[in-house]
Parts: structure tokens; C-alpha cells; sequence
């Protein structure tokens, strides 16, 4: 049986927007490939012009039969089933570095949902380093993570759903 993804509703339905809007790529290549290949006056430019919609309609067909993978092994964990007082999957966490004096708030999700371009809370994957080292940790708590800059250690000063 392929592994479950656990993931938040939010990035359960970005997940759907995302396959939605690859479907219509999809119909949109399709369409521009046979307009292609009806007003293309010469036969260079037509094979030229073809095979680059066929490598961009390759990519989109990958894309699509990735997420809908992911869509039919994804788990939805609802905040009613999660613990108030521990960092679990979905948990929005107010995050202190006390070396640079500074407050970050950060999401932390699952690896398939983090979105660059997502709004609120910088999102944090849960295989990521930091995502690892915050997964069941208290309000109080502390960790040191080791990334690429060094060694930075973090106080957690608030856990939200």
C-alpha cells in the first residue's frame, strides 16, 4: 500500500488548486499545439514551435500525475484532533533566536504542501531540519539546529492552530 501523506486541509485544497490549474495548462498546450500546427507558414518554424509544446505538455503531464499521486495518498489532519500544547503538524509557532534577538512565526506542514508564495506564516517542512527538531516540542522549550550558517538555537514562545 503506497504511504500515506499526512497534510493540513489549507494545503490539501492548494493541492487541488495546483492540479486544477496544471489541467488547464494541460488544455491550453494542447490547444496552442494545434493552432501551431495550422498557422505555421513554413515547416521549420511548425516542428520547432511543436516541439517545444510537446516538452512543455511532458512537463505539465509529470506534474499532473505527481499531484494526483499525492492527492489520493494525502491524509487530512484536522486541528480538532491535534494536542493545543505541542507542535504537531499544521501548527502555526512564534519562534525566538535569541542570538539575533528576533521573532519568527512559522508554519509547520507537510514536505508536499509547503508553498513559497503562500501567505501568513513562513512555512516550514516537517523533513526539513528545523521541521524535524520542532515536531513535538512545548511552549518554553528549547532546540539547536544545525544549518548551513551554523548552529542556531530556538526557544519556542507560542504554539497556535
Amino acid at each position: 500500500m503506497p504511504e500515506e501523506l499526512h497534510v493540513t486541509r489549507e494545503g490539501y485544497e492548494r493541492l487541488e488548486q495546483s492540479l486544477e490549474k496544471e489541467r488547464q495548462r494541460r488544455e491550453d498546450t494542447i490547444t496552442s499545439m494545434a493552432t501551431t500546427v495550422d498557422d505555421a507558414m513554413d515547416l521549420e518554424n511548425r516542428s520547432l514551435n511543436a516541439a517545444q509544446l510537446h516538452t512543455d505538455l511532458s512537463s505539465i503531464e509529470a506534474r499532473i500525475l505527481e499531484l494526483e499521486d499525492v492527492l489520493s495518498r494525502a491524509v487530512i489532519v484536522e486541528e480538532g484532533d491535534l494536542p493545543r500544547d505541542e507542535v504537531t503538524l499544521g501548527s502555526v509557532v512564534v519562534l525566538h533566536d535569541a542570538a539575533h534577538d528576533r521573532e519568527l512565526e512559522v508554519q509547520l506542514v507537510s514536505a508536499v504542501e509547503v508553498d513559497a508564495l503562500a501567505g501568513g506564516a513562513t512555512q516550514v517542512s516537517d523533513d526539513s531540519p528545523v521541521g524535524q527538531a520542532l515536531l513535538g516540542r512545548h511552549r518554553g522549550e528549547q532546540f539547536t539546529v544545525v544549518l548551513d550558517a551554523g548552529e542556531v538555537t530556538y526557544t519556542v514562545r507560542r504554539i497556535s492552530t
